[in-house]
This record gives structure tokens, C-alpha cells and sequence, in this order.
């Protein structure tokens, strides 16, 4: 497997923003489902219990993944988006500022706003969203401060969408990534993972990038190591039944969980 700045290297080189977003989040993706539509009650449910709230949410996404900040927007006075690659912040910022071309996330709003009970009230929630964006920040997971060199006040809530496992080659970098990204976010703060299990690839525009495999023991375990304290865990069984030579994963994860104790940093992946 590639080491962790050859696995940054290629998905600065890469990781095409757009088709990522085709793929797996699309109107028409065959992942929609996987990715979103099964995930969103849940994910909606952790915000609107009313225990997830305050004034600073941290998304930093694997790709220009904005999805999960629709439910959690009304909760939160500042937001944070961030990505790994200048091109995946670019489609980001696009769209953020209604650029000409920006790409089309009205369909994840739709179905947020029927979650919470007026379909009709999406582009008041996606006006909304763009008004709490505060900064697009690039992160590197390696890093104490991920978003360095901006510096951030810590977080209220961060979500961690694929974000771990894409950019770390072993089992080990994830555990220390996620001791990282948890420099970001308050003592009693709240963190939300969502991930692919058993997956080893994934193809964006016909191009390979490896994924490291985790299952849902492994995934408690680097919490319980990290001081987190789960709130919600839950897997949902992959339902596209085709393009398994896209992603081979065999379900998805989405993990509620709560920092306990300060943890410390690790510079080397």
C-alpha cells in the first residue's frame, strides 16, 4: 500500500471533485441510497433529540461532501467546511457562494426539509447553510492541527465523513488521525463518523485508490482508545447490489459519540 504522503499526492492528483460527487451522492448515483437516503433519519435524529448543538461545527469531508450539514445546520451558529484537496474545496466554495456551475445539492436538501416536516422549505435551509459558513479550510489529517495554519476555536460538534480511512494506510495512522482531529473539538464535545466497513478501493474516474479496511470492532476499539464514549452506533448493510468493481464495501457506519478526557496529538501518521 501507498505510504501516507504518496496516498496525498494522489488524491491532490486525482481525486476528481465532480465525479466523486457523481458517483456517490448524484440525483442519479446508484450509491445514493448507501451513501445518503438510508443514513439521513438517523443522522437527522442525533440533532433534532436535542442534546447536539451549540455555537461551532467542524464537517471535514474525504471529498466535497456537504450532505450532513443540512440536518445539523438549525443547531449551530458557525460552520466549517474542509476537504483535503484545493479541488474539493473549490467545488465547495462554488457552491457556498452560488457561483455559475455550481453542483446541484437541492435533492439532499429536499429530503432533509421532509425529514422535518415541509419538503417545500429546501431552498430557505439551503440559504440558511451558505449564511453559516464562516471558512472552507484544507486539513491534513497528520497534522496536530489538521486545518493548519488556520487556527480555529474548538468545536462544538465535528463530523468526520470518510475521513479517516481514505487517508490512512494502516490501522494505526487511523488511530492516531483520529487523535488529531479530536484537537479540533471541545472536552464533552460531540463527534460523528461516518464510514465504509470492509472496504479495500474505491474508483473515482477510473482511477484506483486504495481504502484501508476497518470493521466495527476496530472502530470501537480506536474510540475507547481515543476517550470517546459512544452514544449511537449503527450499521447499515450495503443495498446497491451492482458496481462492486466502484467500491467494495459491506456496509456503512455512523457513529454519535462523546469526548471524555483531553487526548493528545500524534505528528506522524
Amino acid at each position: 500500500m501507498a505510504s501516507f504522503s504518496e496516498l496525498k499526492e494522489l488524491h491532490e492528483r486525482h481525486l476528481d471533485a465532480p465525479m466523486v460527487l457523481e458517483t456517490f451522492t448524484a440525483k442519479e448515483s446508484a450509491f445514493l441510497v448507501d451513501s445518503v437516503i438510508q443514513l439521513l433519519p438517523s443522522f437527522n435524529k442525533i440533532f433534532t433529540s436535542g442534546g447536539v448543538k451549540g455555537e461551532l461545527l467542524i464537517n471535514l469531508s474525504c471529498g466535497p461532501f456537504i450532505q450532513w450539514v443540512f440536518p445539523a445546520c438549525d443547531y449551530f451558529s458557525d460552520i466549517v467546511l474542509g476537504s483535503s484537496t484545493d479541488q474539493c474545496n473549490a467545488v465547495i466554495e462554488k457552491w457556498w457562494r452560488n457561483e455559475p456551475g455550481a453542483l446541484e445539492w437541492s435533492h439532499v436538501a429536499k429530503v432533509v426539509c421532509e425529514f422535518q416536516g415541509n419538503r417545500d422549505a429546501w431552498p430557505e435551509k439551503q440559504n440558511m447553510l451558505q449564511g453559516k459558513i464562516t471558512h472552507v479550510v484544507k486539513y491534513d489529517i497528520s497534522k496536530c492541527n489538521p486545518v493548519s495554519p488556520t487556527v480555529l476555536p474548538q468545536a462544538d460538534c465535528l463530523i468526520l465523513p470518510h475521513c479517516l480511512e481514505i487517508h490512512m494506510t494502516n490501522k494505526e495512522g487511523f488511530c492516531s488521525a483520529l487523535r488529531n482531529a479530536s484537537t479540533l473539538l471541545k472536552n464533552g464535545g460531540h463527534l460523528i463518523m461516518i464510514g465504509c466497513l470492509e472496504a479495500t478501493f474505491y474508483m473515482i474516474a477510473g482511477f484506483k485508490f486504495p481504502h484501508l479496511c476497518i470493521d466495527e470492532s476496530f472502530v470501537r476499539k480506536a474510540l475507547s482508545e481515543a476517550d470517546y464514549v459512544i452514544e449511537e452506533l449503527q450499521v447499515f448493510p450495503r443495498k446497491c447490489n451492482q458496481l462492486h468493481d466502484v467500491i467494495d464495501y459491506s456496509s456503512a457506519i455512523l457513529v454519535h459519540a462523546r469526548k471524555s478526557i483531553p487526548v493528545s496529538c500524534t505528528q506522524k501518521p
